[in-house]
């Protein structure tokens, strides 16, 4: 049994509470029509412990409705777990560079984390799919973690990360699950998946194709692949109207999303019955479109995005704010890795953090699961969300999703919670 050293602690309780949700998933980017990741090379380091864990935040403090939420959420953890003793007996530090709105700023913040003084051990971000795809083969090649608590691109799944990056917010390839439960309850064993085709849409579309065939009643999948222009969207708007599907899975982007639901305005919609959505519709800038749309139409679109933060606004997550459930997860576990490796070198540390998630007993914050680590229990760390599962690849395995409509004025609201899970 590993021995772990008995810091002093205070004894707080960490409230699981819930907020209600709002219209906008970030982390869900298109990826380039050619994505390639860069050749990763694996960098063997010496034991670089100072005896002091260092959490560096490369979050968007200029982008002040996602980025300002994530990183207050991230110091709150670092406040509690430093009231709590801290890790290896000392406070947590942390530094914070901004991961801006383009490439260049987060190239540049990346750098500047990594040659820090004292040097990070551990990253919490990017928040931007895109910004994890370009740049995240810089922190593994330094062997330095991170865990992105809003990224969410499919294309993450497979990142050569040598398991040093993780995420708290599910992927794609979870979502698509979840729309495909959503087709399933409908009872409909015919269903068209019609995706924006470019390398965003056509994974999408193959995990959701791959979810509905494990452990549903679903028996025939039609695929309609569309482009941006209007020849093609009337067309394949009017293919799948025509089709004598009742149940529609749309993936796009926002825009793309938009443009073929107007397409299909167009038609007679056959003998659709459904139409489910992915989380970029609830993006706010398409609300008039969606507004403008037939409401018979409008009314049989619903959607799944993954829970951004509570749906009750008498209840809400602590800390509240936009994904600020998941950046807390990103700190506590990497804090609770460092504390059970006894140790601050990421080398040590990192390997531990899945396993922080599955089986042993449940504890809701770092000072609870402290207190069962010196008494050499194995935990199951849940978040404010009280899902918290990971993958060894270092993905969610359970993740609970919203699912949404639209009102008369296009707005995306709340209907109900949907647990999916990896079959």
């Amino acid at each position: 049994m590993v021995r772990f050293s008995r810091f002093p602690v205070r004894h707080c309780s960490l409230a699981v509470l819930v907020l209600a949700a709002t219209a906008c998933t970030p982390g869900s980017d298109a990826v380039p029509e050619a994505t390639q990741f860069a050749t990763t090379t694996t960098i063997t380091t010496p034991d670089r412990s100072d005896g002091t864990l260092t959490i560096g935040l490369l979050l968007p403090s200029s982008n002040p409705t996602l980025g300002q939420g994530l990183i207050d959420a991230a110091n709150i953890a670092v406040d509690r777990i430093n009231d709590a003793g801290g890790v290896l007996g000392r406070n947590v530090r942390v530094i914070e560079q901004d991961e801006g709105l383009g490439d260049g700023t987060a190239a540049a913040s990346i750098a500047a984390l990594i040659e820090s003084t004292p040097s990070v051990d551990a990253v919490i971000g990017p928040s931007s799919s895109l910004t994890a795809l370009k740049q995240l083969d810089t922190l593994v090649a330094a062997g330095i973690p991170s865990c992105s608590p809003t990224a969410t691109a499919l294309a993450l799944d497979n990142f050569p990360d040598q398991r040093l990056f993780f995420r708290t917010v599910p992927s794609d390839s979870l979502q698509a699950v979840a729309a495909a439960e959503l087709a399933e309850r409908t009872g409909v064993q015919d269903v068209a998946v019609v995706y924006i085709d470019d390398a965003y849409g056509r994974p999408f579309a193959a995990a959701v194709e791959d979810a509905l065939a494990v452990g549903t009643q679903v028996s025939r999948v039609e695929n309609y692949g569309f482009v941006r222009s209007v020849g093609d969207l009337a067309e394949k708007a009017r293919q799948v109207a025509d089709s004598g599907t009742r149940v529609v899975v749309l993936l796009a982007g926002s825009d793309d999303g938009a443009a073929f639901l107007e397409a299909l305005n167009d038609t007679s919609f056959g003998s659709i019955s459904d139409i489910i959505v992915n989380d970029t519709m609830r993006d706010p800038s398409v609300t008039p479109r969606v507004e403008a749309l037939d409401p018979a139409l409008r009314s049989l679109v619903r959607g799944v995005a993954p829970q951004a933060q509570s749906n009750n606004a008498d209840e809400p997550f602590d800390p509240p704010g936009l994904f600020a459930a998941q950046a807390f997860d990103c700190v506590n576990l990497i804090a609770l890795a460092a504390y059970s490796a006894i140790s601050d070198d990421p080398a040590k540390f990192a390997p531990k953090i899945q396993a922080l998630t599955d089986g042993g007993r449940v504890c809701l914050s770092f000072e609870a699961c402290s207190m069962l680590l010196n008494e050499e229990l194995a935990i199951n760390y849940n978040g404010p969300d009280g899902i918290t599962e990971l993958k060894v690849s270092g993905d969610p395995r359970r993740a609970r999703f919203d699912v949404f409509r639209f009102d008369d004025t296009g707005r995306a609201e709340f209907i109900q919670s949907l647990v999916a899970e990896r079959r």
